[in-house]
């Protein structure tokens, strides 16, 4: 939905209903200047709503700065009407004086959503392991509420998506919710969501990256869609969800004029996850992607700290962050270490890979592996276990010879003569 488009009230955020309807806020608001010298400004409810309020802002002292929240005190006000019917007009209100006014009280306020049902809906287009399902839903809430600038660096979240097409396709669903306005390079903040990796010289605000399986994007985060199909969604359902990706948006919009800061304690603790992670990096093997670290963590932690509303990054947002973390980048380090490109991997389905991975784990390649001892490793049903086999005998990573399997290496070996 377009940002323009929104007039119900459970599409606007709580900061824009409370400026644009409360007379409580009349006069608070969020700066654009009308002329350069800002001697004439507007109030607008967010940055992301214009006032429909025919009315503009004059001083004749300082002006407040431009995009900033601001409260002002009025010292006179006069309708100005530009025909002799009335119909072209506009309320001229003169300010002796303004202050910066914080909106992250209003942000605060309780939403008609719970942080938890938000992560839930990025849930709905995939069927796979609650486990699995929660952990990509949870990666897809940080991407979607960003992170703002760490340290004067860019701020936004940065992903490596790794899955086939169709779940790349399951993936990119939800992210519905992100506003058009905001797919522009312009836009203060930005998502790029694309199979194809660009260069970028965007130098400041926020830009989100979700790119399928980058070969040179610094990420934060890697996503391993791998293991997960498409789930069927009645159409009443699908209503439901529609009204729910309204309201999300709302939330979002708010949460993005938060800017999260930790405490001395936690601080420390993000400084202590950042070694953690580094030692996580290099004494690892290979990953199939290249990882920013030493700003993730803060990054991903101020926006679970946005996705719940709070100015405040608490010790509980740096655990889920590092947890979700460490679990996602060993899936991701797990393509890099089996004999097989990731490209190569998608070739097979979600149940073939999981039947390689799981004999190559417990057999290793190149050895005689009874086909009953195979089935006990993978713990499959007898029937799928059969089908998996044969998909990857017919795309050339095994051959059965009688009752025994053997993993072939998906490169031809070479001999030196």
């Amino acid at each position: 939905m377009s940002l323009n488009d929104r007039w119900i009230g459970s599409e606007l955020s709580v900061v824009e209903r409370e400026l644009a309807c409360n007379e409580k806020y009349a006069n608070i608001g969020f700066v654009q200047y009308d002329t350069k010298d800002g001697k004439y400004f507007y109030l607008h409810p967010s940055p992301f709503l214009k006032t429909c309020k025919k009315e503009i802002y004059h001083t004749e002292s300082s002006p407040p700065p431009e995009h900033q929240f601001v409260e002002v005190d009025i010292l006179d006000e006069k309708t100005l009407v530009f025909d002799k019917y009335a119909d072209n007009w506009v309320k001229l209100k003169e300010i002796n004086n303004w202050k910066l006014f914080d909106p992250a009280p209003l942000v605060q306020r309780r939403k008609l959503l719970d942080f938890r049902e938000i992560i839930e809906y990025f849930t709905y287009p995939f069927k796979g392991e609650a486990e699995e399902v929660n952990e990509i839903a949870g990666c897809s809430s940080l991407f979607v509420f960003s992170s703002p600038p760490i340290r004067e660096n860019m701020g936004g979240i940065k992903s490596a998506i790794y899955g086939k097409l169709y779940q790349w396709d399951l993936f990119r669903k939800p992210l519905g919710i992100i506003p058009p306005e905001f797919r522009k390079v312009k836009s203060e903040y930005y998502y790029y969501i694309s199979k194809i990796e660009r260069d970028f010289t965007k130098s400041k605000g926020e830009m989100n990256l979700a790119i399928l399986k980058p070969e040179k994007t610094i990420s934060d985060i890697p996503i391993v869609i791998g293991n997960v199909s498409k789930k069927d969604i009645s159409r009443d359902y699908l209503d439901v969800l529609k009204i729910e990706s309204n309201i999300i948006t709302a939330h979002m919009l708010d949460s993005l004029l938060l800017v999260p800061k930790p405490n001395k304690t936690v601080e420390d603790m993000m400084y202590q996850a950042i070694y953690d992670l580094r030692e996580e990096c290099y004494s690892a093997g290979q990953r199939p992607y290249i990882q920013n670290i030493g700003d993730a963590i803060p990054k991903l932690a101020s926006a679970y700290a946005r996705l719940k509303s709070s100015h405040e990054i608490k010790s509980e947002d740096v655990r889920y962050v590092i947890d979700l973390w460490f679990s996602m980048r060993r899936k991701a380090e797990k393509l890099q270490s089996y004999p097989m490109k990731v490209s190569h991997m998608y070739e097979l389905t979600t149940e073939g890979r999981q039947v390689y991975f799981k004999c190559y784990d417990t057999f290793g390649a190149d050895s005689k592996i009874s086909i009953n001892e195979a089935l006990k490793a993978t713990m499959l049903d007898p029937i799928e276990f059969k089908l998996q086999l044969d998909s990857l005998i017919e795309k050339g990573y095994c051959i059965q010879t009688g009752n025994y399997i053997r993993l072939l290496e998906p490169y031809k070996k070479t001999t030196n003569s």
